[in-house]
């Protein structure tokens, strides 16, 4: 009788380290998947950007060509790129800007001042986090010397080195040329705030 009762609880603790083994390989897989997916994410991302076709698929209004222009910014600020993928996402984020701000942006300087601003950024005790639109109806449109223009706020979420959250406003102004959007210029971004 013995044997068979030492034989039984054998068994059971068998077939509990077994359950337990499962468990924990599952929770380890599932984990690895969520890290793998948000990998793939980025990458997707990346190659969105990247492969981005301003051609076919130019943002629509003013609210599109910022939303556009933060996720450049985001994947510029918080992404390791090598110079050919920042090279190819700063031609793309170029192609946002109006003939004024590309003249006062020469092509030639504009890889080395957004090398030196994304380290800026690095060094600093804040890390890019997330953008908020406003609504469409929050845009804000007029006219100036005859030219179509829009201006909206983008509200910049970054995380601070002291485990807060802040905030950074800032603001586009847009010019109609040859019937699209463009960035006309944009401003008021200082260091963030925290709330």
């Amino acid at each position: 009788m013995k044997k068979k009762s030492f034989a039984s609880n054998l068994k059971t603790i068998i077939i509990a380290i077994a359950l337990v083994a499962l468990v924990l390989f599952y929770v380890k897989n599932l984990s690895d998947g969520s890290t793998k997916r948000r990998t793939q994410k980025q990458a997707t991302e990346l190659e969105q950007l990247i492969n981005y076709n301003m051609s076919l698929d130019y943002p629509n209004t003013p609210r599109d060509v910022a939303k556009l222009h933060n996720r450049y910014l985001k994947m510029f600020y918080t992404t390791d790129l090598g110079d050919d993928e920042l090279i190819t996402l700063n031609d793309k984020v170029r192609s946002l800007y109006c003939r004024e701000l590309l003249s006062v942006n020469p092509i030639e300087s504009s890889v080395p001042n957004l090398k030196k601003d994304i380290e800026k950024v690095k060094k600093s005790d804040y890390q890019y986090k997330s953008y908020s639109l406003p609504e469409a109806s929050q845009v804000q449109y007029f006219t100036k010397d005859g030219c179509e223009m829009a201006t909206l706020d983008v509200v910049i979420t970054v995380d601070m080195s002291d485990k807060t959250i802040g905030y950074m406003t800032i603001q586009y102004f847009l010019i109609k040329e040859n019937e699209v959007w463009k960035i006309y210029g944009w401003g008021g971004a200082k260091e963030p705030a925290v709330m």
